[in-house]
């Protein structure tokens, strides 16, 4: 968690230094030096799992209709936006695995990534107006889908996404609410 913190400190102050810079080429000079030895401290494919699939499932609940029912659990549907959003920034940060430092100067990647971080924005507008509008939901999860299954296909070809059909969306098909009640 702390590293995450770092990271994601990291980022902000590249991003402020880039917003004084005055040109878009001094800001990408910037967030080079300022990240350029940073990694992170295990793959991306487990920041991945660890961020987004626990993370996605709370978007993809909303879709199916499975709609928050106190503060609480729209605060666990926000941060699970914010994460979505901060997971693609952060896997463009290379980790520990094989080709974590290949896949991040691939220029799919990066617009996959920034994808997956505008995906999570959206989420994030949703979730702060407390939306309930399912088919708002279900378009931002089945982006998230498109998103996660062709990174799949470029990158992991060998381990296709798991789809939405697992773990805490596993319970809803069988009519049980991923907020516990």
């Amino acid at each position: 968690m702390r590293q995450l913190t770092y990271v994601a400190a990291a980022a902000a102050f590249a991003l402020g230094l880039s917003g004084c810079s005055g040109g878009e080429q001094a800001a990408d000079q910037t967030a080079s030096s300022s990240l350029g030895d940073l990694t992170l401290p295990v793959s991306i494919n487990a920041a991945m799992v660890g961020m987004i699939d626990h993370s996605a499932d709370y978007l993809f609940a909303l879709g199916n209709g499975d709609m928050p029912r106190n503060d609480n659990d729209w605060h666990l549907v926000r941060n699970s936006a914010y994460e979505i959003m901060l997971g693609g920034t952060v896997i463009q940060i290379p980790g520990t695995g094989e080709f974590d430092r290949q896949w991040v100067q691939e220029p799919e990647w990066i617009r996959l990534s920034e994808e997956l971080t505008e995906i999570g924005s959206d989420a994030v507008e949703l979730a702060s107006a407390k939306s309930t509008d399912q088919e708002a939901w279900r378009a931002v999860g089945d982006r998230l889908i498109e998103n996660c299954n062709e990174c799949h296909q470029a990158f992991k070809p060998e381990i296709p996404s798991e789809g939405i059909l697992r773990g805490s969306t596993e319970r809803q098909s069988r009519g049980i609410s991923i907020f516990g009640y």
